[in-house]
């Protein structure tokens, strides 16, 4: 009889060790898990935080063909950037072959800024001396079509085409088009940037 006893204690006891030792191994689980879910969180958190900083800004170059007729005084409103503004002084740019006078000016002026307040970009002077496998291209025929390149100012969200040559233009014979590329930072963030760059100078 006694020995029965012993038998079922010594049973009762390695089940006891036994118990034990899976519950400490289940804690000590937990604890791991406990401590490795921030660092998800605090991942996943910092991956948000930057895909939603790389849309504060906006890189685009776009290819505008011209079509059909513009009456003087007309416009076509070739760009809006809006809610980006161009930031970054020398990115941004404008390229066109539109109708122009004979002696190289161009008969459409373009206008840049934030609508309704518009200014008269510099397109400057017609582009002529060009080059093909280095041999001589004229790029500009005046008196019927001229290439100007000119740097977009900082600080706009819109661009307009205007035709200021007293009659009406057809753009359907000439192979007429704009070229816009622009480099810009959302608008909220423009004032920020100016600041934080001032307080560093």
């Amino acid at each position: 009889m006694k020995c029965g006893i012993f038998k079922n204690n010594k049973l009762y006891f390695g089940l006891a060790i036994m118990t034990a030792t899976v519950y400490l191994g289940y804690l000590s689980k937990i604890d791991l898990f406990a401590q490795t879910v921030p660092a998800v969180n605090n991942t996943t958190s910092d991956t948000q935080q930057h895909a939603e900083h790389a849309f504060d800004n906006l890189i685009i170059s776009e290819h505008i063909p011209l079509y059909g007729q513009l009456f003087d005084g007309d416009f076509i409103l070739l760009m809006n950037f809006t809610p980006f503004a161009t930031s970054i002084e020398g990115h941004s740019h404008i390229a066109m072959k539109v109708p122009c006078n004979e002696d190289g000016s161009p008969k459409i002026i373009i206008g840049t800024g934030i609508v309704p307040k518009l200014n008269t970009l510099n397109t400057g002077n017609a582009i002529n001396n060009g080059t093909l496998d280095e041999k001589t291209l004229d790029l500009s025929a005046e008196g019927r079509s001229c290439l100007y390149h000119a740097e977009l100012p900082n600080g706009i969200t819109d661009i307009a085409l205007i035709n200021t040559s007293n009659g009406t233009l057809n753009f359907d014979e000439g192979g007429y088009s704009v070229t816009v590329s622009a480099h810009g930072t959302a608008i909220q963030h423009i004032g920020s940037n100016q600041t934080q760059m001032t307080s560093s100078s």
